[in-house]
């Protein structure tokens, strides 16, 4: 069974942290930090915050030690970049006066 001390000590030997690292992050005594992790005190929110943040893990995952969320959402974004085609397609008609501006241009 993954108890929360056994699951701070591993989170922090998994970040190379030790427990004075860990200490002045949180700003409290190393010993706070010790107690933590001998199961003999638990984390304020605020710390548990803080070590979420520490160990980029969601509070969720420090508590509980499973991850609510396992799997990544992707959304799919339409684009809206228009080709030169779709130009042509909507704006064919421009040629016309484009073609008769050169035409009157060049052949005077």
């Amino acid at each position: 069974m993954d108890d929360l001390e056994n699951r701070l000590k591993k989170l922090r030997e998994q970040h190379h942290f030790t427990q004075d690292e860990v200490a002045e992050y949180l700003n409290i005594s190393r010993q706070a930090v010790s107690k933590w992790e001998l199961g003999k005190g638990y984390p304020d929110i605020d710390n548990f915050i803080k070590l979420g943040e520490l160990y980029q893990i969601s509070l969720d995952e420090l508590i509980t030690g499973k991850a609510k969320f396992s799997k990544v959402a992707t959304v799919s974004v339409p684009s809206n970049h228009k080709t030169v085609g779709d130009f042509l397609w909507h704006y064919w008609w421009l040629a016309f006066p484009i073609l008769a501006i050169l035409t009157s241009v060049f052949y005077k």
